[in-house]
């Protein structure tokens, strides 16, 4: 089977380069602007505690990490997941400048690495999206997800997401383009 993906990277690496370098430089700018109003909604349903584990899926350059760290303090851990090795080094580079110990990167593309039942909370943000097994990553997410874990997701997917989620979680809050879940067992 063909894989334009593939294609695109082996092939036409130098455009794939250039469109990676402009997403790299350019998303930071626009998350400033959107991740305000995300963090607000955090702090409004209390998402994120102190001494919590909790799971950055897709972290890219650690603009939900770092927040996130601060929060669950030396107490908690934070798991930063990509599949850019740059992005993850982006947010060791920032760990480390905030001086944060309690940061750990993981480069995957797919599999987690990760015990059984062994995160608190596991925020996707705008990246189910570009995932292409989606079903499949929702099943490692719920394998990693303590019982009484939250899956949050935001996502411009909205009406998607829940045929994805359907039969491992169950919706708790939706707002807009948030979604709060609840592992079923």
């Amino acid at each position: 089977m063909f894989d334009i993906e593939r294609f695109l990277e082996e092939k036409l690496n130098p455009v794939y380069k250039a469109h990676y370098v402009l997403w790299v430089y350019w998303w930071p700018l626009w998350r400033n602007i959107t991740g305000r109003s995300i963090l607000r909604k955090w702090e409004q349903i209390s998402l994120v505690q102190e001494g919590q584990t909790l799971l950055d899926y897709g972290c890219g350059t650690g603009d939900f990490t770092i927040p996130a760290a601060r929060i669950v303090n030396t107490g908690g851990k934070v798991y930063a997941l990509d599949y850019f090795q740059r992005q993850l080094e982006i947010v060791e580079e920032k760990s480390k400048k905030e001086g944060l110990s309690n940061v750990e990167t993981i480069l995957s593309d797919g599999k987690i690495g990760l015990p059984d039942e062994s995160i608190d909370v596991i925020w996707m943000c705008d990246v189910l999206h570009e995932v292409k097994e989606r079903r499949a990553i929702l099943k490692e997410l719920h394998r990693v997800l303590r019982r009484d874990g939250i899956l949050a997701i935001h996502d411009g997917m909205r009406e998607m997401i829940l045929s994805y989620t359907s039969g491992l979680f169950s919706l708790t809050e939706r707002d807009g383009k948030f979604f709060r879940f609840v592992k079923i067992t």
